[in-house]
């Protein structure tokens, strides 16, 4: 299991593509350089034969060079070059060439149909007859491979000549055999020197990402308050420890919000189950003297709350997992006067409600508005005041009421699961702390917010904005 990891991690990825990019890459430029170097001494050995050539005809066709003077011996043409001319070119290209003639001028110069050697430079060269030159024979089946040959016809005295200019290259074969030698041990030496570095550089590179993998495996439920080392570095793998420090600070928050709201919602539950036990019991005390029609409405009672708890549960499980219903148009002003129209403590003043048309679910949006109107029901002294109006792109909807209010510290504080405030409104037997927190969800969840102000008529005025629908 650990080979396999090995040859299959990240660090050997890297470093065998990188050392056979850069080998090839390499290789690549090795093999161009060599044929570049060859073709560039072949070239100035080419280009020296061209200005022999260039010249030796030029002094030929003038007449200023007789070609009796090609039977002499090059120290002879040599010297006579000398006098004529100071090019070191011409010297160089005359001592390290072989030059010879072909042609009806070499014919009546000779008296025979054969090449003529100039100089007695014509030893080695290879050809691909056997003619004599000057009374000696050339192996026969030879060519004039591995030379560099110039040719020029010339017009002399005589009749007409080619001219050529053969220079060997064994001395660059020898040049670029000993690069090549050079290359292929450098060559390997150096991606070999590449693979090691990548090894070792990526391994310290992907240093701080095996820490953090080693933390995130040691990190379990009951550890999420732990935290992946951040390197220094502020790079790619900075970015991911802190993304993951962050993912795990989510996860952390979480996972006290679901136990809080364990320990919260099986106290909720346990409350008016103990209640609806307890009024049995006694009852079961004496079942001859007990008023069975009071605990009946008690024991109903506790059971509605109990319901309405239990369908709060199951409306914010819903929320939070995104399984929504499909969308329509609701009337909010319809849903206002269905919800205010219900027996309630205190009348609910319905002046303010104007049109107001949004796009939801609408027993989601039903849910809101009788949320808030009977939480300020629940804590109004007197008086219930429901407003509604759309102002451009939002339709807001106003619930106050004239009660104790809420403090600016703990507005935020009311929307949470089974909110306990310490001064100010407090939950009463009423309520089952999952009203307001299940409301903002649904708010939230159709792309509005709610916010708690301070009312007009001295309570609390908790605020919904929605967005409305466009009428053209």
């Amino acid at each position: 299991m650990a080979m396999k990891n090995l040859t299959g991690s990240v660090r050997v990825r890297i470093t065998t593509a990188v050392t056979l990019i850069f080998g090839l890459t390499l290789s690549g430029a090795a093999w161009g350089l060599l044929r570049q170097v060859e073709s560039a001494l072949i070239s100035d050995v080419q280009v020296r034969n061209d200005t022999v050539t260039r010249a030796l005809s030029q002094m030929l066709s003038s007449g200023e060079v007789s070609p009796a003077l090609l039977a002499q011996s090059a120290t002879q043409f040599e010297n006579e070059m000398a006098n004529r001319s100071d090019s070191d070119v011409l010297r160089e290209g005359i001592t390290a060439s072989y030059i010879y003639a072909t042609g009806p001028a070499v014919d009546t110069i000779n008296g025979t149909n054969s090449s003529t050697s100039l100089f007695d430079r014509l030893k080695n060269l290879v050809r691909n007859d056997s003619a004599p030159l000057f009374g000696k024979s050339m192996p026969a089946g030879t060519s004039l491979d591995g030379f560099a040959v110039s040719r020029a016809t010339v017009d002399t005295a005589f009749g007409q000549l080619v001219l050529n200019v053969a220079s060997p290259l064994d001395g660059i074969n020898r040049t670029v055999d000993r690069i090549a030698a050079s290359l292929l041990v450098a060559v390997p030496s150096l991606i070999l020197l590449v693979g090691v570095m990548t090894w070792f550089m990526t391994g310290r590179a992907l240093r701080p990402v095996e820490a953090i993998t080693r933390r995130a495996n040691e990190i379990g439920g009951r550890t999420l308050h732990e935290r992946v080392p951040v390197p220094e570095s502020d790079d790619e793998i900075g970015e991911l420890a802190r993304t993951m420090n962050a993912m795990l600070e989510r996860l952390e928050r979480s996972s006290d919000q679901q136990k809080r709201f364990m320990s919260d919602a099986s106290h909720e539950l346990r409350s008016p189950v103990a209640s609806i036990k307890t009024q049995l019991e006694t009852a079961l005390i004496a079942p001859l003297t007990t008023d069975w029609s009071s605990v009946a409405r008690t024991v109903l009672t506790e059971d509605e709350r109990l319901e309405a708890l239990v369908a709060d549960l199951l409306a914010l499980s819903r929320l939070e997992e995104h399984n929504r219903r499909p969308l329509v148009d609701v009337d909010l002003d319809e849903v206002i006067f269905d919800q205010t129209t219900r027996p309630m403590r205190l009348a609910v003043d319905r002046s303010g409600v104007g049109a107001g048309r949004v796009s939801g679910v609408y027993s989601e949006l039903t849910s809101v508005v009788r949320n808030l109107v009977d939480n300020a029901a629940r804590h109004a002294t007197s008086k219930v005041k429901v407003s509604l109006a759309t102002h451009g792109p939002l339709v807001r909807l106003s619930v106050d009421d004239d009660g104790p209010g809420i403090a600016p510290t703990d507005r935020d504080k009311v929307f949470e699961r089974f909110a306990r405030l310490q001064e100010g409104r407090t939950r009463d037997a009423g309520g089952s702390g999952l009203g307001l927190a299940l409301t903002k969800r649904i708010v939230e969840a159709h792309g509005g917010r709610i916010f708690v102000e301070t009312a007009g008529i001295g309570g609390a005025s908790f605020v919904v904005e929605l967005p409305a629908i466009d009428e053209d």
